[in-house]
C-alpha cells in the first residue's frame, strides 16, 4: 500500500476527492475490435489502461452505460462510462489505494458531471479542470534531478532542483556520463547476462535508469519511495507515449519537449 504522507500530498485537509489517478477515454462501438482513445490520464499508466480496456471493453461495448470495480493487489480501480453521441462511449477510470474507503456516489456524481459536459461538447480543458477542482492527487518529494535524453546523451528536458545549481551547471555533461555508462553497461555487463544498467550509486544519491525506444530517462534521487518508484514508471511511458511519432523523425529540435514540464510538476516536488 503506498503511504499518503505529508511529503505526499501538500493539502491533506483538502475536501478534494484523493485519487491516486484517473482517465478519460472513448471507445469505438463500430469497430470491430473495440478501438479505443486515450482522451487524457493523469497518475494510471498507459500500460494499465491498456490492459484493463482490452479486459473489458467488450462488456462496455454491449452495456453501453454502467460500472465496474477491479480490485488489483494494490489498488482499486472504478470504471464508469457513459453512452456518446456518434456511437462512441466515454470511459471515466479512476485509481485508489487498495485499503481506502471510496465515496462510491461522490465519484459517481462526479462522471455525471463530466459526462454532461462532454455531451455539451464541452473542450478538453474545461474538462480537465473540473477534474483538477474535484480530485487531487499526490506528490512526492525525495527527488533531486530529472533528465529525459537521447540514446547518445543529448538533452530533451532536465527538472533540476532550484537549490543544486551544481548539478544546473554540468546538465549536459551529466547527460553524456548516463548515456555513456549506460552504452558501456550494455556493451560489456548485458551482452552476457542480458542485464541493463539500472541504478548508479553516489553513496546517500541514486540515479535510477529506465531505457526505453532509445530514450533514457535518468532521475537523481536522494530519498526512495513506493510512489517515486511508481511516478518514474509513469513519466517514462507519459513521454513516449506523448511524443512518440515526434521521436522517431526527430530533427534536433527539442523545444516541443518544454510542455512536457507540466507532466512532471504533476507528479515530483523538486
Amino acid at each position: 500500500m503506498i503511504p499518503m504522507n505529508k511529503a505526499q500530498n501538500s493539502n491533506n485537509n483538502s475536501e478534494k476527492l484523493q485519487m491516486l489517478g484517473y482517465g478519460l477515454l472513448t471507445i469505438s462501438e463500430i469497430d470491430a475490435g473495440g478501438k479505443f482513445n486515450i482522451i487524457f490520464q493523469k497518475g494510471i499508466g498507459m500500460p494499465l489502461i491498456q490492459n484493463i480496456l482490452e479486459l473489458y471493453k467488450n462488456e462496455i461495448i454491449t452495456k453501453k452505460q454502467g460500472n465496474s470495480i477491479i480490485s488489483l493487489d494494490n489498488f482499486t480501480i472504478f470504471i464508469q462510462y457513459f453512452k456518446k453521441k456518434e456511437n462512441n462511449i466515454s470511459v471515466i477510470i479512476y485509481m485508489e489505494e487498495k485499503e481506502r474507503s471510496v465515496k462510491f456516489p461522490e465519484l459517481y456524481f462526479l462522471s455525471k458531471k463530466i459526462n454532461k459536459k462532454i455531451l455539451a461538447n464541452a473542450s478538453i480543458l474545461e474538462i480537465t479542470k473540473i477534474f483538477e477542482s474535484e480530485i487531487e492527487i499526490p506528490k512526492t518529494d525525495g527527488i533531486i534531478a530529472i533528465f529525459i535524453l537521447g540514446s547518445t546523451g543529448s538533452p530533451f528536458i532536465s527538472k533540476i532542483n532550484k537549490n543544486r545549481s551544481n548539478i544546473a551547471d554540468h546538465e549536459v555533461h551529466i547527460g553524456g556520463f548516463i548515456s555513456a555508462l549506460l552504452s558501456f553497461s550494455n556493451t560489456i555487463i548485458g551482452k552476457e547476462t542480458g542485464a541493463k544498467l539500472k541504478e548508479i550509486n553516489f553513496g546517500n544519491q541514486q540515479f535510477h535508469v529506465i531505457s526505453k525506444s532509445k530514450v533514457i530517462f535518468a532521475f537523481l534521487v536522494e530519498n526512495m519511495n513506493s510512489l517515486l518508484q511508481r511516478y518514474m514508471c509513469l513519466i517514462a511511458d507519459e513521454f513516449l507515449y506523448q511524443f512518440r511519432d515526434y521521436i522517431k523523425e526527430f530533427n534536433g529540435d527539442v523545444t516541443p519537449f518544454n510542455e512536457f514540464e507540466n507532466n512532471i510538476n504533476q507528479y515530483f516536488i523538486i
